[in-house]
């Protein structure tokens, strides 16, 4: 991540990294995709729970998403997330769901996967 660039591209960068579309980041964080996308364009800023959300759904830290630090300062981005990761293999419908989920909070996430294994159980 360069040293100068802004929350906005720094945004897009790890979006793109995890092959997200703006919509599926937006339906995650339960948002317009338009108001996603000023925060990409720099028209607007994430608040601080919005920008933890982002953390969380691209699966890097919060200050990697933040224009102070530069690749040295605080690790590259791609250092643990190469192509080779098994979520680059997923189709989109898939990194879709991967968004939102990582987008829950601890009881969602629970009650997601009660439901998940009920509906399995339906199945056999």
């Amino acid at each position: 991540m360069p040293k100068n660039s802004t929350t906005g591209e720094n945004l897009r960068r790890c979006r793109e990294a995890c092959a997200f579309s703006q919509q599926q980041v937006a339906d995650a964080l339960n948002i317009n995709r338009t108001t996603y996308t000023k925060y990409e364009t720099g028209d607007s800023e994430p608040g601080l729970v919005t920008l933890v959300k982002l953390a969380v759904i691209f699966n890097v830290s919060p200050m990697e998403l933040l224009p102070l630090l530069d690749d040295e300062e605080i690790g590259a981005l791609t250092d643990s997330r190469g192509a080779d990761s098994p979520v680059y293999q997923l189709a989109k419908d898939e990194r879709g769901i991967i968004a939102m989920y990582r987008a829950m909070s601890r009881d969602q996430k629970r009650q997601t996967v009660e439901n998940m294994a009920e509906i399995n159980k339906k199945g056999e």
